[in-house]
Formats: structure tokens, sequence, C-alpha cells
């Protein structure tokens, strides 16, 4: 078995004591071990005349701190690998070694890894991260308090996405072959939700037109009386020449520009998140129940589900915008944790 350092530290102050030196200060000094580690051979010593080996309990680890560091190398140079691949590609580079599948998951976890669905987030070409990162600069020190930010989502009637409790095996859940899926458009701000509409046909601008005039515009201004700023995203309905027209004439000056390509940038998305796992969960809780979940009810539990978001999720979304766009500029325009 090769000499490890606590092995050698022992035998040197073994050595220093049989040569008289019984002070453990002196023993560090003249050894650069430890103090302490030095008062605790010393007492050793003096209470038995030897330094008892360390008996470790447990099975000692099959991957050593060097073939350790080897998997966390192949995760970092591609993070879709598995565990199976890794075993090979360790047995290949190794060839004394034999592991299991298991003992490298076990690995990986201690590594402070996990098994997770990627977030799916848009293509960035150089471009689009230049203009991210030059609007980003440019409102480092904006102010968002008179902000509305807006967004359209799509959401599912039988989504599976909540984890759920099981002793047997894995739960079911029940889905369809062609789900139901509910368009919603929304909108929020530092004094809380500004509006939502639900709708089942294909966006277009005339639709467009009619969700901004009716649930944006009076809502908005009821919540700013004397001014506020709008976003929204550079999808090709939202500029169009007919919006384009209304928002001038409506808000002039007070549309925010935004850099395309950034979800990640706009606060509305997290409390889409926060909206579908309500649904989903209500939902679910339904179909437990064994209650009939139509597209009506389905629409009536969204609505209601939007209503029931706390203040206090929004305000901290919104808050949120001073950090998501310093995480921009850190990315170089580049993706953020957002």
């Amino acid at each position: 078995m090769p000499e490890t350092p606590i092995i050698a530290n022992r035998q040197l102050v073994k050595e220093l004591w049989g040569r008289g030196v019984h002070n453990s200060a002196e023993i560090s000094r003249q050894s650069g071990i430890p103090k302490r580690s030095c008062e605790r051979y010393v007492a050793s010593l003096r209470k038995s005349g030897d330094i008892p080996e360390i008996r470790r309990t447990g099975r000692p680890r099959i991957l050593s701190p060097r073939k350790r560091r080897h998997v966390g190398l192949l995760i970092k140079s591609n993070h879709f690998r598995t565990a199976a691949e890794i075993k090979a590609l360790l047995e290949e580079t190794h060839q004394e070694l034999s592991v299991g599948e298991r003992t490298v998951r076990r690995e990986i976890s201690k590594l402070g890894y996990e098994a997770v669905l990627p977030r799916r987030v848009p293509l960035l070409t150089q471009r689009a991260k230049e203009n991210r990162l030059q609007w980003a600069k440019k409102h480092q020190k904006y102010t968002w308090k008179n902000v509305v930010f807006s967004d359209e989502t799509t959401l599912q009637m039988f989504r599976n996405t909540c984890l759920a409790w099981s002793q047997d095996g894995k739960p079911v859940a029940p889905m369809v072959k062609h789900p139901f899926k509910l368009h919603a458009w929304g909108a929020i701000s530092m004094h809380g939700k500004i509006g939502i509409y639900t709708f089942t046909q294909n966006m277009d601008r005339h639709l467009y037109r009619k969700i901004l005039n009716d649930h944006l515009y009076d809502n908005a201004t009821s919540k700013y009386p004397r001014r506020w700023v709008f976003q929204q995203d550079n999808d090709p309905k939202h500029t169009s020449k007919d919006v384009k027209e209304d928002l001038e004439a409506r808000l002039r000056r007070r549309v925010l520009p935004w850099p395309s390509y950034s979800p990640d940038l706009n606060p509305i998305e997290n409390i889409w998140a926060i909206l579908k796992r309500g649904v989903e969960k209500r939902v679910k809780a339904m179909v437990a129940r064994k209650e009939k979940v139509s597209q009506d009810v389905f629409v009536e539990v969204v609505e209601e589900e939007w209503e029931k978001i706390p203040m206090a999720a929004i305000l901290s979304s919104m808050k949120s915008m001073p950090a998501r766009v310093q995480a921009c500029i850190d990315a170089e325009g580049g993706h953020t944790k957002y």
C-alpha cells in the first residue's frame, strides 16, 4: 500500500519522539505538521507509547480522487453523457478499473450533479447576443416601476410535470392523445396584475389589437393615471403596421425597446410558471376526485388560478429586473439563469 501523508506524518512524529523531542509545539515546528495534530499524537504517545492506526469504517471507495476528478471532467465536457458512457470512458482510460454504473451514478451525485430536464431556451446568434448586451448596458440603471410587462403563453389541459409520492412503483397520470390547449395573453406591473385574456384561435394582428384595446390600455391607465411604459416582444403580430399605429396614438414614445430572443429578461415568465403549476395541480386533483374536466371548466380553472397568484410573487418577479439585466451583461448577452 502506498504511503499516505497521514502515515508519513505519524512516522515522523514517532521518530522525533524517539530522539527525545516530547513537546508538541516543538514537534510541530520541526515537522511542519499542524500543532493540533501533534498534540493528539503526543497525547497518544504519552498514554501508550505508540500512535495507533486510524481504522476507518465502511467500504473503501472504488474510485480514487484522480478517477473522481476524471468523472467530473467527463461531465463538464458533455453534460448529456449517460452513466453507462462515463463508465465505458473510465474503463477505457484506466485499464485496471472495473466499475459499475451504480457506482458512477453515486460519484456523480457526490460531485453535486443531478439529472434534470434542460430548460428550453432560444438559440442565440452572435448578433442576437450583441443586441441583448447592448440593450442591457443601456438599461442597467433603468427605473422599472412604471413598466407594464406582457406576453403570451399556452396551457395544456393534461400536463405532466408535477412529482408525486409513491410506495409501489410509479403512479400513473391519465392523459389524452390530443390534449386541449388554451392560449393566454397577460400583463403585470409593480401594481400587480393588469389583465389576462384566454383564447383558442390562432393569434393574428387583428386579435392582438383587440386584446390591447380591451385588456391593456384602460386597465393599465387605472393603475398608472399619469404615465406608464409598455413592454412587448418583437413577434411580427406585435410589430404589425396596425398595432404600431395604435401604440403610437395611445402610447407615444412609451413602448419599451426590447431585444429579440429574450424571454429570460421578461419577469412575466415566472408568473406563467406559477400559473401553469397551479393549473396542473388543480386538474390532477379534479381527476383524482373523478370530476369531469371539460374545456369550459379548464378555462375557468386557468382564470381562477391567475386570480390566485399572490401579489408578493408578482412583486418578487418585477424586482428581479435589475438582476436580470446584470446577468445578461455578465453573460455577455448570452443565456441567463432566469
